[in-house]
């Protein structure tokens, strides 16, 4: 195994093919406000999951790569393709860095408390992939788990349309069908779905429990780098940089707008150079 220096001030590296996973940069900003984080979008290689399984590992591991260049003390994989397709390699790469993932987060979340009847929701690349039933079932083989594709939620998210009318009759659409089959839990399967987290939570009724692996991998990180003695103990508010390899445009306006606050330090990488390192 590869062994990284984990100083306390490292910054935490949290990686996408896109800018879902500003989501769960948001739950880590607002949970352990002084870590240093560094997020990482592959935007001109999106969507992945259209993409191979080898195309997606190698893409996969050049982004682990470029983060670790960077002296990250901890990953976080908050693409739910590469979650299920690449993060043993990931890990590997990593050597003693701690690697979280979020269907892995968001499995245990959906196998702790008893539920007998799991939905999930995704896009449809990831219902497809079923990673979700596949890693909520090795943990526990008894809960029944159904799942539903909601194509048009990203691009409605990315559009803005999050407090609008017609999300919530696309909405009822798709979970409508779920709400009848009297499910106990609700995993959000996209980085995406929390910003209209209050919408399906208000569909689904209060007796099913919401799942977010946003913050199921956030708890986990904390945990993990508590238990390593490797928490940022500084009190000032920490830095945050981005690197993209595309700024399309509306990034930093939807960006902002997933974070709730403003970004700054958007820097351009290419990642070719980290393919063979």
């Amino acid at each position: 195994m590869k062994n990284f220096d984990l100083s306390l001030n490292n910054p935490i590296g949290v990686f996408d093919s896109g800018m879902g996973g500003l989501t769960v940069m948001r739950e880590i900003m607002s949970a352990m406000p002084h870590e240093n984080i560094i997020y990482f979008g592959d935007i001109a290689r999106l969507p992945y999951g259209t993409k191979s399984v080898t195309t997606i590992r190698k893409f996969a591991l050049q982004t682990a790569k470029f983060l670790i260049n960077q002296n990250v003390k901890a990953i976080v994989i908050a693409c739910n393709t590469i979650s299920a397709i690449a993060k043993d390699e990931v890990q590997e790469a990593a050597g003693n860095i701690p690697v979280v993932d979020v269907i892995s987060a968001g499995s245990r979340d959906a196998t702790s408390n008893g539920y007998k009847n799991v939905g999930v929701i995704a896009t449809p690349a990831t219902i497809n992939s079923k990673a979700y039933p596949v890693a909520i079932n090795q943990l526990n083989p008894t809960i029944e788990i159904l799942s539903q594709a909601c194509a048009l939620f990203v691009p409605m998210i990315e559009e803005g349309f999050t407090q609008h009318k017609a999300l919530e009759l696309i909405a009822h659409d798709y979970l409508d069908i779920l709400k009848h089959q009297n499910i106990d839990a609700l995993v959000l399967g996209c980085t995406h779905y929390p910003l209209i987290k209050d919408t399906i939570a208000q569909i689904m009724g209060n007796s099913v429990k919401i799942i977010d692996p946003a913050i199921t991998a956030c708890n986990e990180l904390n945990r993990i780098l508590t238990s390593k003695n490797i928490l940022n103990p500084n009190q000032e508010k920490g830095n945050y940089h981005y690197f993209v390899t595309d700024i399309p445009l509306k990034f930093k306006e939807n960006g902002e707008r997933f974070l709730g606050t403003k970004m700054d330090k958007i820097e351009l990488v290419n990642l070719d150079e980290y393919l063979d390192r």
